[in-house]
């Protein structure tokens, strides 16, 4: 993969993906670390789009919560679709950005689409709603499990593309937007497999990337509209979200940190 066909092509919020390398508030560069002098790539970080992009989750989760079951499973299916003739680029880009192995790559890629069944045939099943005849005396009881509002998922740089794929799909299934934020380490294989949800054709709004550091996360983790975070990574960022999000009770936390497979 020649270094001048990995373009970093900015955050994407309202349908399009928007860059400005003038105007960013800071400039990240990743080198390979199998090889320090291999620079794959640059991608500005812009805080002022933070704004941009809850209001555009906000306004496709607001579309997305009113879609059928259907619907979403079709736009999950066709997001698989979009994900097959990328295996291969994704499987190179997750080699080069993280230092693993090539053969390791392609089964983190392979296991993108995989996922995809997982999710429509097991997860589903856990926001199926339930009745509960007679629980009392003339008394019928009934689950019925509703949308949150836009995700926030952070994203780890040891497997850029599947833990943050398993969240992603489980979001979009239950009928919320998301915010989508790499590790500032693999941006370029998260960004592949982004394109691949674009070309599912969601409705605008519903899906959403930032680019940036912990700072970029720190500013949207703390916005009222995110009503889920998700996060895999260290103890001590983990603790630092829990301090972050503690008194918002409209949030849910999801922190999957310190595990060991």
């Amino acid at each position: 993969m020649s270094s001048d066909t990995r373009q970093i092509k900015g955050d994407y919020f309202q349908g399009q993906y928007h860059i400005d390398f003038d105007r960013s508030d800071e400039l990240i560069k990743k080198y390979c670390p199998a090889d320090l002098d291999n620079l794959l790539w640059k991608a500005p970080v812009s805080y002022e789009n933070i704004s941009k992009i809850i209001e555009s989750a906000y306004d496709g989760f607001k579309v997305w919560r009113q879609t059928s079951w259907q619907e979403r499973v079709d736009a999950l299916n066709r997001y698989k679709e979009a994900l097959i003739p990328r295996t291969e680029s994704i499987a190179e880009a997750i080699a080069l950005e993280t230092g693993k192995p090539l053969w390791e790559a392609k089964t983190e890629a392979a296991a993108l689409i995989s996922k995809v069944d997982v999710t429509i045939n097991e997860s589903g099943k856990r926001i199926t709603s339930k009745d509960y005849p007679q629980i009392a005396k003339d008394t019928d009881g009934k689950i019925v499990y509703k949308p949150i509002g836009p995700c926030f998922i952070i994203g780890p740089f040891n497997f850029p593309c599947h833990l943050a794929n398993g969240q992603i799909l489980s979001a979009l299934l239950a009928g919320n937007s998301l915010i989508f934020k790499p590790s500032e380490k693999t941006l370029y294989s998260a960004q592949l497999m982004f394109d691949a949800l674009i070309e599912a054709n969601f409705p605008k709004g519903v899906i959403n990337l930032l680019i940036g550091r912990g700072e970029s996360a720190s500013r949207m983790l703390r916005e009222k509209e995110i009503k889920g975070l998700f996060f895999t990574g260290s103890v001590e960022v983990g603790k630092k979200i829990l301090s972050a999000c503690y008194k918002d009770l409209s949030k849910l936390v999801s922190l999957e940190i310190g595990g060991k497979n």
